[in-house]
């Protein structure tokens, strides 16, 4: 009890250091007779409640309760949970391969990570997670949460998730498994001279794996990049920095954050001379799963003018945590700034305390266009994704996709290319048929709706099973609406002001 209360009074001491308040205030709310009225409330509790209750355990959760109610990322951890910290962010650990966040207060699924469990298994950005097994979640902290995903690789979870679009809750069985996560899993050289990046995380080296793929692109002939940040929850902020300064020049400030303590006002600049310089067309691509660092490096190239932001709002998940040791191993990790972009848009879409719903004008450094702050990046061309059918929902959460093209695979020699697969309506017709097999139910209606996008999926499975993941892209991109709408701008495009003349034509 006696290191759980020189906890307690750490924090009270730390909270008075430097407190202010009006007189009318200070008179309502002195953090000394507050104090007093929590010791002789513990004692009450103690003393006369119907249960005997652990001391230590109770002033515990009534710190959980004070920091958790500050916003969803700051967090007050145990011993223990000091460790399993450690574990997630230094090394390696069974899990499903998740970016989850608290968004109106339900867990909510960030972004799915490409080539993980949960990324197989159909998981997608905006799905909210109700369950974990049988039991409920809703008000759960999010480090709870994240404790009972992981686990030792090769044992498996069941959650229950609610998907904007589908009637009932899904529910998906996966097998955890140690992540290793691909910062750039895959580039390639399309449409002529059109290179293709995928950035899935800013992980440590990020910013390597994205130059290396440029340098690549343009010994194959790119004059003209899309630079793929769809469903990246984020990562380091140098990674970010770093990664920026690719594509901007040298001394260009890429974000700022601002806090209410003077050393947590900063701003970061470009280190360095980018290689290729900065007039070639360049495209971003964002989503709703887009956050964080995917959100610092897409709103500086927005605002420095460098390219065309296309697809959808991305998350808004622009505030630093900071991380505190305090006695006997536990510690304190709270929200301590957030993060502007070079115009000064605020990037993080929750105003602590209320909802920011404004739209206020800024303006873009270079060109002087208006873009809009209010939290996450507004994309100068909005394209929505498709939203997955219902009955596709039910598919992936059954596992048929990958299991039927594993069938097919084994079944049908190798295609010329991943183009050439092309499932035809007698081939579609077996997979309904293996579908109610494997116990999904759909009535015929529901397949011929979602009969475009099965088609898709599948073709998709079944190119990795004989390409591996270059087949997946080669057919995922050759259908998808947001690429396809940065490729038509860029097209036309030679250098990087052709852009805007183009988008506001187009």
């Amino acid at each position: 009890m006696k290191r759980i209360i020189a906890v307690a009074l750490a924090l009270i001491i730390g909270l008075s250091v430097g407190y202010k308040m009006g007189d009318a205030e200070a008179k309502k709310k002195n953090i000394s007779m507050m104090f007093r009225l929590f010791t002789n409330t513990l004692n009450y509790v103690k003393d006369y409640y119907v249960e005997e209750k652990d001391p230590p355990d109770l002033i515990e959760k009534a710190i959980e309760g004070m920091v958790h109610s500050l916003d969803p990322f700051s967090d007050f951890f145990t011993p223990e949970q000091t460790e399993e910290f450690k574990i997630s962010t230094t090394g390696e650990f069974g899990g499903l391969g998740i970016q989850i966040g608290i968004r109106n207060g339900v867990v909510t699924v960030i972004s799915p990570i490409e080539g993980t469990p949960a990324y197989r298994a159909g998981l997608r950005p905006g799905d909210k997670i109700i369950k974990i097994e049988d039991t409920s979640i809703i008000g759960w902290k999010l480090s709870d949460v994240v404790k009972r995903l992981r686990g030792k690789p090769g044992t498996k979870v069941t959650i229950t998730i609610s998907r904007p679009g589908v009637n009932e809750p899904l529910k998906f069985t996966i097998t955890r498994a140690i992540i290793h996560i691909q910062a750039v899993p895959y580039f390639g050289l399309v449409d002529g001279n059109i290179g293709y990046i995928k950035l899935s995380s800013f992980q440590k080296n990020a910013n390597v794996e994205v130059r290396k793929a440029l340098d690549s692109l343009f010994a194959m002939g790119a004059k003209k990049i899309v630079l793929d940040l769809r469903g990246n929850p984020g990562g380091l902020l140098s990674e970010a920095i770093r990664t920026a300064n690719l594509f901007l020049p040298q001394g260009a400030l890429i974000v700022s954050t601002k806090g209410r303590v003077p050393n947590s006002n900063r701003d970061f600049f470009a280190p360095g001379k980018p290689s290729h310089g900065t007039d070639y067309p360049l495209a971003v691509l964002v989503s709703r799963g887009s956050a964080s660092a995917s959100e610092i490096v897409s709103g500086a190239i927005q605002d420095w003018d460098r390219g065309i932001i296309v697809g959808d709002t991305t998350f808004g998940k622009g505030s630093v945590q900071r991380v505190f040791p305090l006695q006997e191993g536990y510690q304190l990790k709270i929200t301590t700034a957030r993060y502007f972009t070079p115009s000064g848009r605020c990037i993080d879409r929750r105003t602590f305390g209320k909802k920011d719903t404004t739209r206020t004008p800024y303006y873009t450094k270079r060109l002087h266009r208006t873009v809009y702050g209010g939290g996450g990046i507004i994309p100068d061309v909005v394209k929505e994704s498709e939203l997955l059918a219902p009955l596709v929902s039910k598919a992936f959460a059954k596992g048929v996709f990958f299991d039927y093209a594993v069938k097919y695979y084994k079944s049908h020699e190798k295609p010329a290319s991943p183009e050439g697969i092309n499932l035809s309506d007698d081939q579609l017709k077996d997979f309904e048929k293996y579908m109610k097999e494997k116990g999904v139910k759909f009535t015929s209606c529901d397949f011929k709706d979602a009969k475009d996008q099965i088609k898709l999926v599948l073709e998709e499975e079944i190119a990795e099973k004989y390409f591996g993941r270059k087949g997946r892209y080669a057919v995922m991109l050759k259908k998808d609406s947001v690429f396809k709408k940065a490729v038509n701008i860029l097209e036309h495009a030679n250098k990087v002001d052709d852009l805007y003349s183009i988008m506001e034509h187009k």
